[in-house]
């Protein structure tokens, strides 16, 4: 499965989606003009992942994904994409691709926890937050 790089940049955030590293990250500022363009990709690349994981599924090994959000800031359009992805996530591990999801953010940044503590709830999928000091 190819490897998903976007380099980010004051309006989009970076992303590293491998499957081959068992690693999907996104991180820095979210606030794309268009916000659907940037994220369908995405989605569409964690759709592909659970159809490779089960296809390969006897060749991988019992590591789980590791999916790191560590967004800096995203506005209220791409708050929806990054439901749309938590959702997307809660269907792989439904489908038994073992994800661990890990919400790091900035230990003064109480806006952007409760952001992601309400994703999880709406979600029903558990994340793990991780407080760091930009």
């Amino acid at each position: 499965m190819e490897t998903l790089k976007i380099d980010g940049s004051s309006v989009s955030p970076k992303v590293h989606f491998s499957a081959q590293e068992r690693l999907l990250e996104i991180s820095g500022y979210s606030r794309p003009e268009n916000a659907r363009d940037f994220y369908n990709p995405l989605i569409k690349w964690i759709e592909e992942l659970k159809d490779w994981y089960m296809k390969n599924q006897s060749a991988s090994h019992a590591e789980p994904f590791i999916f790191n959000f560590k967004y800096i800031y995203f506005n209220s359009s791409s708050a929806k994409f990054i439901f749309d992805i938590i959702l997307q996530v809660s269907e792989i591990q439904k489908a038994g691709v073992p994800v661990n999801v890990f919400w790091y953010y900035d230990e003064d940044d109480d806006e952007l926890r409760e952001a992601g503590e309400e994703l999880s709830e709406m979600a029903h999928t558990p994340l793990q937050f991780v407080e760091i000091a930009y």
